[in-house]
């Protein structure tokens, strides 16, 4: 696929095998990141859905943003377990 022996990549994963640019980008194109998410300095999603996500997000106005911020602060309180009888939320004083 890459060009690259399985122990080659083993010892490039312990440091002991520098990688050439060329196998680099290989890598990088074989399993769609950009080189920040590969050396693990970015935030960036790392999926093609999630990155895609990002992308149409970004093209929406202001409103629309905060309009889906909203939704994804509602979807996320559906989600979070209901607290039983006696339990205190973070925010509410005893």
């Amino acid at each position: 696929m890459i060009g690259v022996a399985q122990s080659d990549l083993s010892r490039m994963e312990q440091g002991e095998y520098k990688v050439g640019l060329d196998t680099l980008f290989k890598i990088l194109q074989v399993f769609d990141l950009k080189m920040g998410e590969f050396f693990g300095e970015t935030d960036t999603p790392t999926t093609p859905e999630a990155r895609s996500l990002v992308a149409d997000f970004q093209t929406l106005s202001e409103d629309a943003q905060r309009e889906v911020c909203d939704f994804v602060r509602f979807k996320k309180q559906q989600e979070q377990p209901e607290e039983g009888p006696g339990e205190n939320s973070p925010d509410e004083k005893v």
